[in-house]
């Protein structure tokens, strides 16, 4: 039988099959609170380094990885480029790492907790004032670089559906899409990090925003658009692949989690935590198991389906067949991955061991899997 591609769903202009591009490359960066943030930190310094960082096109991002996108995304317009394509150094620590130490050195999640628990108050969009006062002051939606394109992802509660929000629109095919004028990146991001039920819902105000529903969306429903129900976009997708592999033929993906051990209880009192725990570790493995089949799997003209790299928190640096010149010890590394997923400031040791972690991990999948991935590094970063 063949496909006919022309019957392929598309939902919005820029997600149709006409936007696909082959040689397009998407970045997925992971959940998994400040943990998350620091970790995409350090892949993002070295995917700087070996030039791959200016030639990203779309910029996907879940919950603690939300916070990574976003402070990149303001400081995208502040960076200078090297002769060879890079953020400089000095640029890259001001506008970019110096940020990210700030924020993940301040405890948020427990004030916002407390303030959930409050009457006629919603712990989401208290996250999302913390968010707005402390990194994003003030920063729109549409003040967001028009390149690399930045998807901060969330799940909408009212239709179950991925809700997504750009520099252009937010939107949820399942049932609507809106512009962005009153939008803040803080709402964005808090909203991908709504983890619940401690920092969730973000409850969106789109009374002053254009909202109608996308053609052959699954619901039409006007009440549907006025105040979406948002939380933490890893109960969808913790990976934020969903956003990236269906218009790039690359994608690099950062996972700053890992697999959990077995447990060998009876689950008498408690067996629904693991029940839902379970679903969402689901999700995850389906979608790691789809990107690597991607990766592996060859098309008719002996091309794979995708090109691109993977790492996570729980791999081993010595299973990829490049891992040569500096790494993170197993010690730093082991530090990083049983590093909690709160958003709970950290000291500066904790901070580096983190960003060292997943410094090495990119650059053992950028050198492994892609080509032209340079030359190995010679230290750890500054």
């Amino acid at each position: 039988m063949t496909w006919n591609v022309s019957q392929e769903r598309a939902f919005f202009p820029e997600d149709s099959l006409a936007s696909y591009n082959p040689d397009a490359l998407g970045l997925a960066i992971s959940g998994g609170g400040y943990r998350a943030t620091l970790f995409h930190a350090g892949a993002l310094i070295r995917m700087n380094e070996l030039k791959f960082l200016p030639r990203i096109d779309r910029i996907s991002s879940v919950s603690g990885g939300s916070i990574t996108a976003g402070i990149l995304a303001m400081g995208w317009k502040h960076f200078d480029f090297d002769d060879d394509g890079r953020v400089t150094a000095a640029s890259f620590q001001k506008h970019f790492i110096d940020p990210i130490l700030a924020a993940t050195a301040r405890t948020i999640d427990v004030g916002v907790t407390v303030a959930g628990y409050m009457p006629f108050v919603s712990a989401g969009n208290v996250l999302a004032r913390n968010y707005d006062k402390h990194i994003f002051k003030g920063m729109m939606l549409s003040d967001l670089p028009e390149r690399p394109a930045f998807v901060f992802n969330a799940t909408n509660l009212q239709t179950g559906g991925l809700f997504r929000f750009t520099r252009n629109y937010a939107a949820d095919w399942r049932a609507l899409t809106s512009t962005v004028k009153t939008i803040r990146v803080a709402d964005a991001v808090a909203a991908s990090s709504a983890f619940p039920p401690v920092l969730a819902p973000v409850r969106l105000d789109l009374s002053g925003e254009e909202v109608s529903t996308p053609d052959r969306a699954r619901y039409n429903d006007p009440r549907l658009h006025k105040k979406p129900v948002l939380v933490d976009a890893g109960v969808y997708d913790n990976l934020g692949l969903e956003s990236v592999w269906k218009r790039c033929g690359a994608i690099i993906c950062s996972y700053a989690g890992h697999n959990a051990k077995p447990n060998t209880g009876n689950f008498n009192l408690g067996h629904m935590v693991t029940v839902v725990n379970t679903f969402l570790a689901g999700s995850i493995d389906w979608r790691e198991r789809t990107l690597i089949s991607l990766f592996t799997s060859k098309l008719s003209d002996g091309l794979p389906e995708r090109r691109g790299a993977y790492w996570s928190a729980g791999s081993t640096l010595e299973n990829y067949p490049v891992h040569d010149g500096w790494k993170p010890d197993a010690q730093t590394i082991e530090a990083a991955k049983l590093t909690s997923t709160r958003l709970k400031g950290l000291s500066r040791d904790a901070q580096k061991q983190i960003i060292y972690a997943g410094y090495g991990f990119a650059d053992a999948g950028l050198r492994s899997y892609l080509p032209d991935g340079g030359t190995p590094p010679e230290g750890p970063p500054l």
